[in-house]
């Protein structure tokens, strides 16, 4: 989608289901955070809008605000909630202003331990020198990076900034289409390079056509574990009329990924959206439903186990750490491969996370190694 113009402009369904995501997934970061031991969290907004689309709907920072105003109880006395929202045109930022001002007031006025702070600025230049500003380097810190055409708007610093705090997560825009289009353009490829961390990416020329954006992928996610996080997840949305665009989300824990997977799985199947996994080969795309297709799931695990026999836990992770599924996917698939007779437990029975499975057609391990922790 190109950068529009106008002060505001029409919300697109894509937008639309990540508006679904952030919500969702602040419903769960929100009352972790409170219940924690912190006395400050952040959540902040690299590329704000105006608040509202053209239609009436809110935008990001005030489905945020929505979710933290409902249950502003839950934030202690001694706590502070900041809220960063950085946009760098003054149009935008006045109407930003007017549509916090109106879901305050919806609620009865800001809580005086949250606070809201505007900077009319560009992301890329302002974001790190506010948080500095605003948030203690240990305290949790959730930033959502949308710039337009990104990621090449948004440098791998302000990444690695997150990364360097034990409660840091971004949720990132990613358009790799957008990259394969200007990677020979020299000056927008440099843009490119600071958003990678280097140049390696600009290889995607020499990929197969239906490689290129699997090899993009896989490079942001190696730019953003080198950047520090432990976890990071992408995936595909595409609409009914195929238009594409991925997120990736980067976390230092796992029950930020755990979470994120599940606000991911909350969007609502009747909103048109087919998800894809952009690592799978076979590029299936599904539905994230109540009952899901486990097909890419299926041929990822059969894939690891013909490497021999393998923890369930081990397996559990994979599906959390490498596909778009959540571990608990992971673990009902086992359990029907069990039942169907393609692998077998070191118990002889439906395997858990304690247990060894392997498929049928291998020899069974001879011994039974100590079992270890993960996390």
């Amino acid at each position: 989608m190109a950068t529009p113009d106008d002060t505001t402009w029409d919300l697109d369904p894509h937008t639309e289901a990540k508006h679904v995501i952030i919500r969702e997934y602040l419903k769960a970061w929100y009352p972790i955070c409170t219940g924690g031991q912190f006395k400050e969290f952040t959540y902040a907004e690299g590329f704000s809008g105006p608040g509202i689309y053209k239609g009436g709907e809110p935008g990001s920072p005030v489905v945020a605000l929505d979710v933290f105003l409902r249950r502003s109880e839950l934030l202690r006395p001694a706590q502070r909630l900041n809220v960063l929202l950085i946009e760098k045109r003054d149009d935008r930022v006045e109407e930003l202003r007017r549509q916090v001002s109106r879901k305050l007031d919806e609620y009865g006025g800001r809580p005086a331990q949250m606070k809201i702070t505007f900077r009319e600025d560009d992301c890329t230049t302002a974001l790190l020198p506010a948080l500095q500003e605003l948030s203690p380097r240990r305290s949790p810190f959730f930033a959502v990076l949308d710039g337009w055409g990104g990621p090449d708007a948004i440098p791998l610093d302000i990444a690695r900034s997150a990364a360097n705090r034990p409660g840091g997560e971004v949720l990132v825009t990613f358009q790799p289409q957008h990259l394969v289009r200007f990677a020979t353009v020299e000056t927008r490829a440099q843009a490119g390079d600071r958003c990678f961390g280097s140049d390696a990416w600009r290889a995607v020329v020499d990929q197969p056509k239906d490689m290129k954006k699997k090899f993009l992928v896989d490079c942001y996610r190696k730019s953003l574990f080198d950047a520090g996080f432990g976890y990071v997840a992408s995936f595909e949305m595409r609409d009914e009329h195929k238009n594409e665009l991925h997120l990736v989300f980067a976390s230092n824990h796992p029950k930020g990924l755990i979470k994120m997977k599940e606000a991911m799985w909350k969007v609502d199947k009747q909103q048109g959206f087919m998800f894809r996994d952009p690592r799978d080969p076979a590029q299936l795309a599904f539905f994230f439903e109540e009952k899901p297709e486990l097909g890419p799931l299926r041929r990822a695990l059969l894939s690891k186990l013909e490497e021999g026999p393998t923890e369930v836990e081990k397996l559990r992770d994979f599906a959390l750490r490498e596909t778009v599924y959540r571990d608990s996917h992971a673990g009902t698939l086992l359990k029907d491969l069990f039942k169907e007779g393609i692998i077998e437990s070191s118990t002889g029975r439906v395997p858990r996370k304690q247990d060894r499975v392997w498929l049928a057609k291998q020899t069974p391990p001879s011994t039974q190694p100590q079992q270890g922790t993960l996390f």
